[in-house]
């Protein structure tokens, strides 16, 4: 991961990271099975709870709530750079993508992120796509992201992170894994989309929009009732 704090007016960004979690090379069509590996960073995660960071390697703790959501600066699809750090005083969103992904190809075809993405952009917030996944893997390739793009008529600058340093400092463990920073550069939400993956909730309870409770918060300067959820994908 690169650098550490700070933040931006309205700004989201989807950051898309190590696809969802499968026991193949390749995410399937098919939902993943929890107890697969991590397409992330092609490693295993070793702290079961999102809501819990784990240490990293040199000490320094993952992001947390209520914490300066840590700096990076990535390429996107085009080739141009993104520093966290030059949106400040935004609302952020970030959310980790893969193409391989069966959550994402849903999301984007006839799910939430079909419209979401552009909606918020419209109205002042920043929103980038990230993808951690290791520059071996097929879905970490630009082609094999440009043609998701191309399909699914993504908006949000699509970033890539191959060495997974922003996708490790951020604790990102699945795809579609959100993350919400304020205009202060202060994380304020991190966990699933909404509680309907695949498009349906849990014995029938009452759909729940984390992230567009959490923008809305956010832009309004107002404190989220639910600040962590454990992502799916």
């Amino acid at each position: 991961m690169t650098s550490h704090n700070w933040l931006a007016p309205t700004l989201v960004i989807a950051l898309a990271v190590a696809g969802c979690r499968s026991s193949s090379d390749e995410c399937s069509s098919v939902p993943a099975k929890a107890e697969g590996d991590s397409f992330f960073l092609g490693t295993k995660p070793t702290e079961p709870n999102a809501s819990k960071p784990a240490p990293m390697a040199d000490g320094k703790l993952l992001a947390k709530i209520g914490e300066p959501a840590p700096n990076f600066t990535l390429k996107d699809l085009d080739g141009k750079e993104h520093t966290l750090a030059k949106y400040k005083g935004k609302t952020v969103v970030l959310e980790w993508f893969s193409p391989g992904c069966p959550y994402c190809v849903y999301a984007y075809g006839d799910g939430t992120l079909k419209t979401m993405p552009e909606k918020f952009m419209a109205n002042g917030v920043v929103w980038l796509s990230i993808n951690s996944e290791a520059a071996d893997r097929k879905n970490a390739q630009p082609e094999t992201n440009r043609e998701f793009v191309d399909k699914y008529g993504l908006k949000a600058p699509l970033l890539f992170d191959p060495s997974g340093e922003v996708g490790r400092s951020y604790g990102a463990k699945s795809t579609p894994h959100m993350f919400v920073i304020d205009p202060k550069g202060v994380l304020v939400y991190q966990g699933a989309l909404d509680n309907a993956p695949l498009g349906k909730t849990k014995d029938g309870a009452a759909f729940a929009d984390y992230v567009g409770d959490a923008v809305t918060a956010a832009k309004a300067g107002k404190k989220l009732d639910t600040t962590e959820t454990k992502s799916y994908g």
